[in-house]
């Protein structure tokens, strides 16, 4: 019994002891796995610091082979940007490879590898991904990460904007403008993305040693038994962490430094070396305020004093550094508390990136965002900026300025006749002596086309004309030479002055605008300034008035719609026809065209008529669909004013969206000189409508200079022949002989033809004899209410 008793207490003290001991062993194994999932992490944390210079350095490079693609429209720099733009984007693949729900080892390696990561990293950056992405200050790191595929992917929609752009026949400077502004404000907002990846790493990289150290520590309380063999394992483990943390800290793309807190270096990266331009050797007898510009000692100080204040945070600033060639560099330095030594005294990790090129290249961004590219003068953002400051310093000092508006007399013409790179060789020679005979502190600035502006400070009404008298009779003066052609040019010009009682900037440049319009319709080259008592400005704005009696009869529904057939000459039977806008007045008399429609386009207004008739015509033929049913084109004019706005193209493909018209039934005209005028926009107009079943005419046909030209590279179906030619043609030979050679171009190009302005039957004999396809005109159809022959045919 004893016996049994004593093997049945020697069976559970065994039994304990297993467990103790298997305990113990359990342990020992998930401490183990601990230590080693630590330095895992951290090597996982050191590949993304790694990482993230290739990734920053592909962006900048991307940014800086845009930009430079921007300017020169070179395809081999463009390619160079798509090269650089393949790194960041193979990130964005393997991230989002990672997040999927089903997850995609595959794809989220090769978009690593396309990222430049190491493939004996790639494991580790996709665990800490897959495990931690939750985990403090990675949380961070990825949330700015994933922040950034909206700039990443914008450029690349930016090289593909600038491509189609450069790629087109006459690239807009406008448009590449508007490109670069985008593509510098994609730059800024990744710049401070990549700093809040930065930041985030940084931290967690100083977390790490802390985590391990505990770790460490309570391996060898528990486990002293077996601590020469964890302890092993751990000196094992540490060495390859610091050997691979010793790796990246040599090889890393960004400078890196360690300081010590009365701030001398204590180890340096190849990187710095090469960023500071300095041998090892002499950088470590160096300590930080001597690396630092003078003039930047403030952000120096500020940024010291706040890591000292707040340990745990890490700071960025941005300040030139003294290399050891003497050249200055811009550096943005992130700085961190990294340790604490032996002596109590901290220790600061110092991150230093190059961003010089970025700086260079930001600097010149903001100039050109300010300046006209041509000539070098100021733009219209930046001048209204400045006429802000004059008007207000009118008003704090009761002072005077002058505005003046300058439009060079006769300049389209000489563009025309000459082309475009006369017409810009003599805009910036034009600037070139304007700025020459200016006073100190004078403003002058270039507002587009041949558009000039200038503040004269400190100037009442009289030196004003003085002053640009004196710049008129210079430009009249000059002869422009170009090749063997000699030009000679003159100006227009407005003056309103600037004083306290000046209602605002608007109200200054819409009347300098308008005294500068006058100064032309006063016969040109001559100058005229707004007085307390301006009658000529007086009549000009009773002409502005047709703005709101416009807009009144949109409001009240006083605009009508008549509709005139066009006619085949074919034989074949087609019911087609041209919508015209009518206006009626306040009393009810119905106004002609001719009275509304040029101050419509004068004052901007053209685009309210357009939409106004799109929107009414595809509302009454959704309402009639016998109509419509027996319709083969309804012919809408559009005017070439309408493509400055731009919702005027989302406004039209709306309106299909929201009415039962098929498209195929509707044929918009463009006049020639709209198309020409606004060619990108109108062919951008054609191509999206086009592809919803569109057809388009190309209005008033060989009225311009460039009809053939630029009728092959408009995606146009009809071209409507200019009255002016066929009003006459029974007994105009050179009209009949034009019309004869326009009809036979279009065909031979497929393009049906209409002939206008057929006001007789012999004309209308002629033009079937020519084998034109269409007529419209007097002796086919007298305009009739639009209403009245929808009715009649449903």
């Amino acid at each position: 019994m004893a016996d049994r008793q004593r093997f049945g207490i020697g069976l559970r003290q065994r039994v304990r002891y297993l467990g103790l001991i298997t305990g113990l062993f359990a342990l020992a194994i998930l401490a183990a796995a601990f230590t080693v999932a630590v330095v895992q992490i951290q090597s996982g944390v050191a590949a993304y610091l790694s990482g993230e210079s290739v990734w920053s350095r592909g962006q900048i490079k991307t940014v800086y082979y845009l930009e430079e693609y921007a300017r020169t429209g070179n395809a081999e720099t463009l390619k160079r940007a798509r090269r650089w733009h393949a790194i960041p984007l193979g990130d964005l693949q393997a991230r989002r490879a990672m997040e999927n729900e089903t997850f995609d080892y595959t794809a989220a390696r090769e978009g690593f590898l396309r990222g430049q990561f190491h493939p004996s990293d790639i494991p580790r950056v996709i665990v800490l991904f897959r495990f931690f992405s939750d985990a403090p200050y990675f949380r961070d790191a990825v949330r700015a990460w994933q922040d950034s595929d909206r700039q990443i992917l914008e450029l690349e929609d930016i090289a593909d904007d600038l491509a189609r752009e450069w790629q087109s026949e006459e690239p807009s400077s406008r448009r590449l403008g508007e490109l670069r502004e985008q593509l510098a404000t994609a730059s800024d907002k990744l710049g401070v993305q990549a700093a809040t990846f930065r930041s985030a790493m940084t931290r967690l990289a100083r977390l790490m040693p802390t985590m391990l150290s505990l770790a460490s520590i309570v391996f060898f309380i528990i486990f002293g038994v077996i601590a020469m063999t964890l302890t092993q394992r751990l000196t094992r483990a540490l060495r390859s962490s610091e050997r691979k943390f010793r790796a990246t800290f040599e090889q890393a793309g960004v400078g890196i430094a360690q300081m010590a807190e009365d701030g001398r270096l204590l180890e340096v990266n190849p990187a710095l070396c090469e960023i500071l331009r300095y041998p090892r050797e002499e950088i470590l007898k160096l300590d930080y305020s001597q690396i630092v510009h003078p003039e930047d000692k403030q952000n120096r100080e500020d940024i010291l004093g706040k890591v000292i204040s707040e340990p745990f945070v890490t700071h960025t600033t941005e300040l030139r550094a003294l290399c050891g060639d003497g050249e200055t560099a811009w550096i943005r330095l992130t700085l961190s508390r990294f340790a604490e030594q032996a002596d109590s005294n901290a220790s600061y990790l110092a991150i230093l990136e190059d961003i010089s090129e970025s700086h260079r290249l930001s600097a010149e961004l903001s100039h050109q965002a300010s300046h006209d590219e041509l000539t070098g003068l100021i733009n219209r953002r930046a001048f209204e900026h400045y006429l802000d400051e004059a008007l207000n310093r009118a008003r704090d000092e009761n002072s005077m300025h002058a505005l003046c508006f300058i439009d060079l007399d006769q300049f389209k013409i000489i563009n025309d006749t000459s082309g475009h790179f006369v017409g810009d060789y003599l805009l910036r020679q034009v600037a070139e002596i304007f700025s020459q005979h200016l006073r100190k502190g004078d403003v002058l600035a270039r507002l587009g086309g041949d558009e000039f502006a200038l503040i004269l400070e400190y100037c009442d009404p009289d030196k004003a004309v003085e002053v640009t008298e004196k710049l008129r009779q210079t430009l009249t003066r000059t002869q422009f030479a170009w090749e063997d052609r000699n030009f000679s040019i003159g100006c227009s010009i407005g003056i309103v002055p600037i004083t306290a009682a000046s209602v605002d900037t608007t109200s200054l440049l819409r009347m300098a605008d308008a005294a500068c319009y006058l100064a032309k319709e006063q016969g040109r080259n001559r100058i005229h300034l707004v007085g307390d008592d301006d009658q000529a400005l007086d009549e000009r704005h009773e002409q502005m008035e047709w703005v709101s009696r416009i807009r009144t009869a949109i409001d009240n529904d006083r605009l009508f719609m008549d509709a005139q057939y066009i006619s085949s000459l074919s034989g074949t039977e087609q019911s087609r026809y041209e919508v015209l806008v009518r206006m009626r007045d306040e009393d009810g008399r119905v106004l002609p065209p001719g009275a509304f429609l040029p101050a419509a386009e004068r004052f901007e207004m053209a685009h309210l008529i357009d939409r106004w008739v799109i929107e009414h015509v595809l509302v009454q033929l959704d309402s009639h669909p016998e109509h419509l049913a027996t319709l083969d084109a309804c012919h809408i004019n559009i005017s070439g004013r309408s493509f400055d706005h731009r919702d005027f193209l989302d406004f039209v493909v709306g309106l299909f969206e929201r009415h039962a018209v098929s498209a195929e039934k509707i044929c918009f005209e463009i006049t020639e000189t709209a198309a020409v005028r606004n060619f990108a926009d109108a062919r951008a107009f054609m191509e999206r409508l086009g592809d919803l079943g569109c057809t388009f005419a190309l209005d008033d046909f060989g009225s311009g200079l460039s009809s053939f030209g630029y009728l092959r590279q408009l995606p146009v179906d009809i071209i409507k022949i200019d009255g002016s030619f066929v009003r006459d043609i029974v007994t105009d030979a050179t009209g009949r002989a034009m019309v004869n050679a326009i009809n036979d171009i279009g065909q031979s190009m497929d393009k049906m033809v209409v002939a206008e302005f057929v006001e007789n039957d012999g004309a209308l004999k002629l033009l079937q004899d020519m084998g034109v396809h269409f007529a419209q005109g007097y002796a086919v159809h007298y305009p009739s209410s639009f209403m009245d022959i929808i009715k009649n045919t449903s």
